[in-house]
């Protein structure tokens, strides 16, 4: 079958960064919620997106607005499940990020 993409959309994650968003297209940008993350640490959130299968390949980059040098987000996924999946945020840094929006981009692609 290929791709079938079915649309691109935007959420902005709010409260924290542990917040839950929902977005239901193939592709789409997930704006973080501004938050500090330490050195070494990592935080969770769910994605709920009715384009999920439990056989998805989910891509993640991250476009990281943080101004700290000395951390570097890395994201990526995981519990992927029919309409849903964590995403991972773990700071590899040796610094602590500071408390900026970020953008985590996404592409779903299905078997069937």
């Amino acid at each position: 079958k290929g791709i079938i993409h079915t649309g691109r959309g935007s959420v902005t994650q709010g409260t924290n960064a542990t917040t839950a968003v929902t977005l239901n297209t193939t592709s789409g940008i997930i704006t973080t919620y501004a938050a500090t993350l330490a050195a070494d640490t990592e935080v969770q959130f769910t994605l709920t997106n009715s384009t999920i299968q439990a056989d998805s390949l989910i891509l993640v980059s991250m476009n990281d607005m943080n101004t700290q040098a000395a951390s570097h987000i890395l994201v990526t996924t995981n519990t992927i499940a029919s309409g849903s999946c964590i995403i991972n945020l773990f700071n590899c840094g040796s610094g602590t990020a500071t408390a900026t929006a970020s953008h985590v981009h996404f592409l779903i692609i299905n078997n069937s």
